[in-house]
């Protein structure tokens, strides 16, 4: 038997829990404890219990942040909980409704809110295309860029940042006491291996929404943050994303992930295949476009996947 959930300790105030699903996604999900707030802050929340794969444990990720990450039981302490979406793609917001059932607040970026919407919410999380139910949840919060996050008048030590490219809501959260920067699916490295043993190989993923231009600018952004954080600082700030990835130097991270973007927009990273939408995650499609998938020769830190029309983009340089 696989665990449904695995959990770890990331710093002082947050565990990493890793959701073993059955789409291969294995999503990092974030919880950083306030005992003084009586309140825990949950970045991203996996797949969903439907979509479980292990087989060990609670499927609920509600229940089991309860029972393995906050000091005492609910009922005990009357925990609170705010949820943070790094964006909305069904592998990062499965989990969610039982936050949502019991009063959580939700934050999501607030750089297009018309993306999140009811309407639109089934199609651009991938919910319909990969036939899981869409979360049904208000955004209680649309956070404006570089906003410090609070909750009821208490500062969380937390700021956000709007990171499009992703996709357009995607949220950067920079937790400045800890110096830990959480990116979400803006970047990661190509490879991990799991807790129960086994091996993700995932590349840095365009869908059809994202956008090469402000995917640039966004690393750029962050870059800047992290460096000047660093200055004069001992402890240099560390980068958790939403896979494969949950302690590297941001700083160094971010300046090999950009040079990575520059060698494939110039064609000099090697194209290994090209694939259609639908086969390009198990389990579910990204549409009928076709898509591209990049990474060097042998055993590299990074891999990228993007629809066919970069290309042309690229070669007309206009990205």
């Amino acid at each position: 038997m696989t665990p449904t959930y695995t959990i770890s300790r990331l710093n002082a105030t947050t565990h990493l829990i890793i959701h073993n699903d059955r789409f291969f996604e294995f999503s990092y999900i974030y919880v950083k404890v306030y005992d003084n707030l009586k309140l825990a802050v949950v970045i991203d929340t996996g797949c969903g219990a439907k979509s479980t794969k292990g087989t060990r444990g609670q499927t609920d990720l509600k229940a089991f942040v309860d029972d393995n990450v906050l000091p005492t039981s609910r009922d005990e302490k009357q925990w609170n909980f705010v949820v943070i979406c790094t964006h909305c793609h069904f592998d990062h917001i499965g989990g969610i409704d039982s936050f949502a059932r019991d009063g959580a607040t939700i934050v999501a970026s607030g750089y297009d809110e018309d993306f999140i919407s009811p309407s639109n919410l089934p199609k651009n999380s991938f919910c319909e295309a990969f036939g899981v139910d869409t979360p049904k949840y208000k955004v209680t919060h649309f956070a404006s860029d570089n906003e410090h996050l609070s909750h009821n008048g208490h500062d969380l030590g937390l700021t956000a940042l709007h990171t499009p490219g992703h996709t357009p809501d995607s949220l950067a959260i920079y937790d400045v006491k800890e110096r830990w920067l959480f990116a979400g699916d803006t970047f990661y490295q190509r490879t991990a291996t799991m807790p129960w043993a086994e091996k993700q190989d995932v590349p840095i993923l365009f869908p059809p929404q994202g956008d090469w231009h402000d995917w640039c600018a966004s690393l750029e952004k962050l870059l800047r943050l992290s460096k000047a954080e660093d200055a004069g600082n001992e402890k240099l700030v560390r980068v958790a994303c939403g896979h494969a990835t949950s302690d590297a130097l941001a700083t160094a991270m971010l300046e090999r992930v950009i040079d990575f973007g520059k060698r494939v927009a110039a064609g000099k990273v090697r194209e290994v295949m090209r694939l259609p939408g639908k086969d390009v995650a198990p389990g579910g499609s990204l549409g009928n476009e076709m898509f591209v998938y990049w990474h060097d020769e042998g055993d590299v830190e990074f891999s990228m996947m993007a629809p066919e029309r970069f290309l042309k983009d690229f070669e007309t340089g206009t990205v």
